[in-house]
């Protein structure tokens, strides 16, 4: 790649918006990096020969309090739920007198059913939130 850009990683992004690459950048053509908010990111204007490599990685954002919400796919949030509702009840049983605790472990037994066919169910879909395997189709300029 005949470039300028001395660290791609700082000065250039990249999406994907269906089957379409958008690649940006924040340096002129004279390698002097924009500050103007407005007009900081363009469209790269640097010559391709030999190809481009593209990496990332994607993880889920820490749950730091109660009102935050799970860095997951939506489908699967009603899940997490349910397991959470699982494991209290079951720390309830143990906690309680017996007679609460057979109504305890039995709504357990229900949450952990609710949970595993929330997984089972929506578990394979493609997932949008974190990365994974992406295929890039270019444009055919022939």
């Amino acid at each position: 790649m005949a470039s300028n850009i001395k660290y791609p990683d700082k000065s250039m992004v990249w999406f994907i918006e269906g089957d379409k690459l958008g690649l940006l950048t924040n340096v002129d053509s004279s390698g002097n990096i924009r500050t103007a908010e407005r007009k900081k990111w363009k469209a790269i204007s640097e010559f391709v020969s030999e190809g481009m490599l593209l990496s990332y990685q994607g993880e889920p954002n820490k749950v730091t309090s109660i009102s935050s919400s799970l860095d997951i796919d939506n489908t699967l949030q009603v899940s997490i739920v349910d397991y959470v509702k699982r494991c209290l009840y079951m720390d309830r049983a143990a906690k309680g007198r017996q007679e609460d605790s057979a109504v305890s472990l039995s709504l357990a037994r229900e949450h952990n059913r609710k949970f595993k066919e929330g997984v089972r169910k929506y578990g394979q879909r493609k997932r949008e939130k974190t990365g994974g395997t992406r295929a890039v189709v270019p444009y055919d300029l022939t």
